[in-house]
């Protein structure tokens, strides 16, 4: 079975680039594996779902947490379909955290007893935001190796930033990695024949050389930087959207280097349905307002992924805004 891994940084637009891919019909048949970092796994709460471990869209696709180890997450999907316990799927699309780097995961599937019995790596195609992505290259080590390491790379949020931002972002992507097909999705969305090789969308086919591994491993990049970690920020009351944006505000100006990625749902007075919040270093997103809340669950949730910061003042920061919102009410 073919199974693509798709690779990028905090915020690249990975989840919004999936969601678009799983509405072609030819994905129907579809098994995606996510891995999120921190203790909330907000990004499955940005696909739809349903219910149980293994979500089953209503496509037909399935979608699961890898949660822990990849390896043994996607034979345990293997045997679950097997059993007859989940329905039938012929790819695969395994999105590890954006943290990763995912040299490992691909030499699993090429090397591993159990996973190169039943799995062949289609490609890695990696996913960078023209907003971030020359800062991202320069300063995340990660990010510098998910790009050296992918067969096609997918620039986001074009709309975004000039011509020549984006121009930039392709030379350095070139420079790193020469041999990657270098593509561009149009709000988030891309054609899957342009971007998968043609044995990915079609698993009848024999093996395309169209993806290759690459073999540049980006030995020169050290793993090494500063500590990385996620703070989750929560309350189970509702907050008022005014002053949450405000404290926002200052969370972003404050901490726009170390800042990495904020993601979240939010509860706001006056609101059946939850409050979707994203934002990378001091670029918060439109906020959209969902359909309903994922689960039953409706507590105010936001992630911060940090990177060389101390989280105790912004944690000492959300208490004292938890503690006037409700003053104030």
């Amino acid at each position: 079975m073919p199974v693509v891994v798709l690779t990028g940084f905090l915020g690249a637009g990975k989840t919004t680039l999936l969601n678009a891919l799983l509405r072609h019909p030819e994905f129907a048949d579809t098994a995606v594996a996510i891995n999120e970092f921190g203790a909330v796994a907000l990004d499955q709460h940005l696909i739809e779902r349903d219910e149980g471990d293994v979500l089953v869209l209503a496509n037909g696709c399935l979608c699961c947490n890898v949660g822990g180890d990849a390896e043994e997450a996607v034979m345990r999907l293997f045997a679950r379909r097997e059993q007859g316990g989940l329905p039938p799927f012929r790819r695969l699309i395994v999105e590890p955290t954006g943290l990763a780097d995912p040299a490992p995961l691909a030499q699993s599937i090429l090397r591993s007893p159990l996973m190169a019995r039943v799995l062949r790596l289609s490609g890695i195609v990696g996913v960078i935001d023209a907003m971030f992505g020359v800062r991202n290259l320069t300063e995340q080590p990660e990010a510098a190796r998910q790009m050296a390491l992918a067969d096609r790379i997918v620039i986001t949020k074009t709309d975004l930033v000039g011509s020549g931002a984006e121009a930039g972002l392709r030379t350095s992507l070139a420079t790193l990695n020469p041999a990657a097909q270098i593509l561009t999705a149009e709000h988030g969305a891309i054609a899957p024949a342009v971007l998968f090789a043609a044995d990915f969308l079609n698993p009848d086919l024999p093996p395309s050389p169209e993806l290759r591994v690459s073999p540049r491993l980006a030995e020169a990049i050290s793993p090494h930087g500063p500590q990385t970690e996620a703070l989750v920020l929560t309350h189970s009351a509702p907050l008022d959207w005014p002053a949450l944006e405000v404290w926002l505000r200052h969370l972003r100006l404050g901490h726009a280097e170390t800042l990495l990625r904020l993601k979240g749902l939010a509860d706001i007075a006056g609101e059946a349905h939850p409050l979707l919040l994203q934002g990378v270093h001091h670029v918060l997103h439109p906020p959209v307002l969902l359909d309903a809340w994922p689960d039953d669950d409706h507590a105010t949730r936001l992630v911060l992924i940090l990177r060389g910061a101390d989280p105790a003042p912004i944690r000492q920061s959300w208490a004292e805004f938890i503690k006037k919102t409700e003053g104030d009410i």
